[in-house]
């Protein structure tokens, strides 16, 4: 089986040269997603609002392609400062019935932005 692309249009179009997200066989590879609207523009001010949009995003894509959120088995979260982790975890685990994926979260620089994540999720 080739790889797929996927994408949704529930979620904003890619900003480069990439794809939204890559379906091999039962596992989907999701591009980083962040805080914003099918129009590419930047949802909320604070890490609240702005995980919120970013974890709505990636639930978006995942079910409108038979997926969903308990099938995250990993997760690389981006945030612009580290002192926005207890918010971010805060909001990240009202998207998972405790069954949480994997995680490892990295405090760097974004580009106007709070948190961007990406994921890998596996369809049993």
């Amino acid at each position: 089986m080739s790889k797929q692309i996927i994408s949704s249009p529930r979620v904003h179009p890619v900003f480069g040269n990439y794809s939204s997200a890559v379906l091999k066989q039962n596992t989907m590879y999701l591009a980083g997603f962040g805080p914003f609207d099918v129009n590419q523009q930047l949802v909320g001010e604070t890490i609240v609002e702005q995980t919120h949009q970013t974890m709505q995003n990636i639930r978006n894509l995942l079910e409108d392609n038979g997926f969903g959120m308990s099938d995250i088995v990993r997760a690389t979260v981006y945030l612009s400062s580290i002192s926005d982790w207890a918010a971010f975890n805060e909001v990240f685990g009202q998207y998972f019935d405790g069954d949480y994926p994997a995680r490892t979260v990295v405090a760097c620089e974004l580009n106007g932005f709070l948190v961007e994540v990406e994921c890998t999720a596996i369809k049993d």
